[in-house]
């Protein structure tokens, strides 16, 4: 991926390399299924929470997590594509994550609602992800909270590894966060496409 350089209107938003090779690997997860409104918040909250910007005050509308209803009122104004249907259900996809994600983003960058709307309007997925990403600051260290950074050395990558049967061994990142129940079962399905083409 390329990154666009930071943007001089609103401070850098910074956040560890390890988001991106979270990102990455969410994007890379299997979508075709979909997952309900309810899961992509869950997501999109729990990221968001861990990467919002320190100078956003607890007052804020910036600071609120998305609820259904305050999602549902951006999905009206254009910001977000409707679901799509599979069966009965409304199933969100990979698309809508992005756009979730560039939504907290703008908002953290205090962008009025109707110039998001049009900001976003139209976009492919490739273009909404060149956006989210664009102003971003990647630093290999984490933020000391006082918009430096810590003295901390950089992030060192390490592994787990995990026996699973004779001849068997899974091997976990460090920072790996624990999976979501729709993550898990997606998981699981690529695990068992992967032993049966290569056992």
């Amino acid at each position: 991926m390329s990154y666009i350089s930071v943007s001089k209107k609103h401070p850098a938003i910074r956040i560890p390399a390890s988001a991106v090779r979270e990102f990455e690997q969410v994007e890379s997860m299997d979508w075709s299924a979909g997952i309900s409104l309810l899961e992509l918040l869950e997501w999109i909250n729990e990221v968001t929470a861990r990467f919002r910007p320190d100078e956003i005050g607890d007052d804020s509308r910036a600071s609120q997590e998305f609820s259904p209803r305050t999602f549902r009122h951006y999905q009206t104004l254009g910001c977000i594509d409707a679901p799509e249907r599979a069966g009965k259900h409304a199933v969100y996809r990979f698309r809508h994550y992005v756009q979730a994600l560039l939504l907290r983003k703008l908002i953290w960058e205090r962008v009025p609602s109707e110039k998001i709307a049009d900001l976003m309007a139209g976009r492919s997925t490739a273009e909404t992800k060149r956006l989210l990403f664009e102003g971003i600051e990647i630093v290999a260290r984490q933020s000391d909270g006082h918009g430096g950074s810590s003295t901390a050395p950089a992030t060192v990558e390490t592994w787990k590894r995990v026996g699973i049967a004779s001849g068997i061994e899974l091997h976990l990142r460090g920072d790996l966060r624990k999976p979501k129940p729709a993550e898990l079962k997606q998981i699981l399905a690529l695990l068992e496409t992967a032993l049966r083409k290569n056992l």
